[in-house]
């Protein structure tokens, strides 16, 4: 399997950060990348403000897109937190991803249920399916 995505230590740390401050609900966010690196995490509202489900507002997701852009990186993907549960894509996450957010993109869903040790994955999802993706962590 060839990584899909090549994150920093930090990018990892910001992720499950921001789980934890958003907790209970969960958190969610945009990934810019530059060839397959990721260089910025971009922080987004959940604007369902649930520990179930997550949804980013339009006009904030285009908002952080066209940021992306200005500085030359591309969305590789989207991220968000799951409070209570594994870090697998649950159907809720699949069929909201498949419709709005879909390929190419990567998902990375991180777990906090076990804020001691918590649990980053970042998955393709298609259809009705999701294939959990390698990625290369840097320091």
């Amino acid at each position: 399997m060839v990584p899909v995505l090549t994150l920093r230590q930090k990018h990892l740390d910001e992720m499950v950060e921001h789980a934890l401050e958003d907790a209970p609900n969960e958190c969610c966010g945009l990934i810019g990348a530059r060839d397959g690196k990721v260089t910025k995490l971009h922080r987004a509202v959940n604007a369902e403000a649930s520990p179930y489900r997550f949804s980013i507002d339009f006009r904030e997701q285009r908002r952080i897109e066209e940021a992306m852009d200005q500085a030359g990186d591309s969305l590789a993907g989207f991220y968000h937190s799951h409070t209570g549960s594994p870090a697998r894509p649950s159907p809720t996450d699949i069929r909201m991803m498949a419709t709005f957010f879909g390929p190419p993109y990567v998902h990375v869903v991180v777990s906090i249920a076990n804020r001691s040790q918590p649990d980053v994955r970042a998955f393709y999802i298609e259809g009705e399916s999701s294939t959990e993706q390698e990625y290369t962590l840097e320091l």
